[in-house]
């Protein structure tokens, strides 16, 4: 591991997907990485060995973020990273580990509900609170929402609620972390190929690709270009806004998408 001084940054649910390929453009930014993972243990180390590998620093931090007792325990870890480098400073903070998919209007249980609010939006909000105490001025914070967030799927539903509700977080937040010179912001994808074997399957993918204005799947790689941007000095005047890099998938509602959910038809 490299002892440098560059600025820290923190990458929940950076295992895989999304995560990971955020992880990888930031530390190309320069920024020294802290990255999160739940359970997938292998695919974290192999983050972190590709990171360090091409010249950067990554730290693994395992926390199980649907409990507020993981949150500490995330923030905890944080804390020693930080004093044991005195010289980095936390620059950044994504919030992108989350549940996926369903479930649904007519079926959703109250143990469901709850774990899908607990990972997808309160672990962000306690995150955001706790952390950027810890973050200097002209530090940045992204949440990542969802299309799902902008269209009716009452297949999805709960998940789709979480979503909003990030978005409610990024907008409420922006004044309150203004005062400090944080910002704060949210990324909007649509279907991105997190590596997930539905996405092989050319039914489920032409489903996924229906939803978009310009078609197709989005890759990673794409929408951490996104995040690259707001946590960025090229966003120096950008707070509380949503950035929708969904391919136009928030346009408006495709009438066959509130019929099934999506985790049905992957699940065949």
């Amino acid at each position: 591991m490299t002892d440098s001084r560059r600025p820290v940054a923190i990458v929940t649910g950076a295992s895989g997907g999304i995560g990971a390929a955020t992880a990888r453009r930031l530390s190309q930014d320069g920024f020294a990485i802290i990255a999160h993972f739940i359970t997938r243990m292998e695919m974290a180390q192999a983050l972190s060995d590709s990171i360090v590998e091409a010249g950067g620093d990554c730290w693994l931090i395992q926390a199980d973020l649907t409990t507020v007792e993981g949150v500490d325990d995330l923030v905890a870890q944080v804390d020693q990273i930080l004093a044991a480098h005195r010289h980095q400073e936390l620059q950044g903070l994504v919030n992108n580990a989350a549940r996926m998919l369903g479930p649904a209007f007519g079926s959703a249980t109250a143990n469901e509900y709850d774990a899908y609010f607990a990972l997808n939006t309160r672990a962000p909000f306690l995150l955001t609170q706790a952390l950027s105490k810890r973050m200097r001025p002209g530090s940045g914070i992204v949440n990542i929402s969802s299309a799902a967030a902008h269209f009716a799927s009452p297949g999805d539903i709960v998940y789709a609620m979480t979503k909003a509700a990030v978005e409610s977080l990024t907008v409420n937040a922006a004044p309150a972390l203004a005062g400090r010179g944080i910002r704060i912001n949210s990324v909007v994808p649509g279907f991105t190929d997190n590596g997930h074997a539905a996405f092989q399957d050319p039914e489920v993918r032409e489903h996924m690709s229906g939803f978009s204005a310009l078609g197709g799947v989005a890759a990673p790689e794409t929408v951490a270009e996104a995040i690259s941007f707001l946590l960025s000095d090229r966003a120096s005047r950008t707070t509380g806004t949503i950035l929708d890099v969904s391919g136009g998938s928030t346009i408006g509602a495709r009438p066959y998408a509130s019929r099934r959910s999506l985790r049905d038809r992957a699940s065949q």
